[in-house]
């Protein structure tokens, strides 16, 4: 991702006139951002791994800080 506005969004535009679909992600755990192109399928499934993928890291986090709580007990 660029820091630009502009040039974001001209990715976005030249990715839409080629028929492809975006994504823009932020990882919580890095503070990273991503913003990809690709088939629109693609980019679908990609989405759905994300969100499982961040479901999936928060479980983690209530986990492991109910872990932390029951060993200060």
């Amino acid at each position: 991702m660029h820091d630009n506005l502009q040039e974001n969004q001209g990715f976005i535009d030249d990715a839409k006139a080629r028929g492809l679909d975006t994504l823009a992600y932020h990882d919580r755990k890095s503070q990273g951002f991503m913003l990809i192109a690709g088939h629109p399928e693609s980019i679908r499934i990609l989405g759905e791994i994300l969100d499982d993928y961040e479901t999936m890291w928060g479980m983690a986090e209530e986990i492991m800080g109910a872990k932390g709580e029951s060993e200060h007990a």
